[in-house]
């Protein structure tokens, strides 16, 4: 009886011990692994991107996902990567304010006895923002997309194509055109906007 416990004992320790390393083992693979899928799919070797931690671009991206998510926040993935490149496009076109919050709230403004400053009424660029409704999302799945969107493409911008191919414009297609929205102007429509390059 001794031996035969002895002999269990002997095989839990051993058997025991190789489990351990396998498991050890198999951590270490996955890390690795994990690792190069980092490297492979986030450019984290061809590419550096723009720092985030600054109070300055968490404020404009910030900016850049209230846009994404009351213009386009149930759209398609395309959808709301095209609105955000429209906000871009106008940073860098000259016609425009040069950062992404001075172009999403351009438009005039009055000051309210209380000494905060609003913007007129039905004339700003983007509409939600002067529609007099509130500007503050409810915590969502879909505000969480919108948010994670406007970060990634922040960081990213110089790695993805430009689908509206140059838009500084678009409006939804359920209204009718507005005067600047000139046929031969039109670059794309993606989901629910028709884009215009003007």
């Amino acid at each position: 009886m001794k031996k035969i416990f002895f002999v269990f004992f002997v095989m839990f320790l051993t058997f025991g011990t190789l489990g351990n390393n396998a498991s050890t083992n198999i951590g270490k693979k996955f890390e690795q692994s994990n690792t190069q899928l980092e490297q492979r799919f986030y450019w984290k070797t061809d590419i550096t991107p723009i720092e985030l931690q600054s109070q300055e671009n968490k404020k404009q991206i910030m900016c850049m996902a209230k846009n994404i998510f009351f213009e386009a926040a149930t759209e398609s993935t395309a959808g709301k990567l095209a609105v955000a490149q429209v906000v871009f496009n106008r940073v860098n076109s000259e016609h425009f304010p040069n950062s992404v919050c001075e172009v999403v709230y351009e438009g005039p403004h009055y000051t309210a006895e209380n000494g905060k400053k609003f913007p007129v009424r039905d004339r700003c660029q983007f509409s939600w923002y002067c529609d007099g409704r509130g500007d503050d999302p409810r915590e969502s799945r879909l505000w969480t997309e919108s948010q994670s969107l406007a970060k990634h493409f922040f960081l990213y911008r110089d790695k993805y194509i430009d689908i509206t191919d140059g838009a500084t414009h678009y409006h939804a297609n359920y209204i009718d055109d507005p005067r600047w929205a000139r046929a031969d102007r039109r670059t794309a429509s993606i989901d629910q906007h028709h884009f215009f390059r003007l």
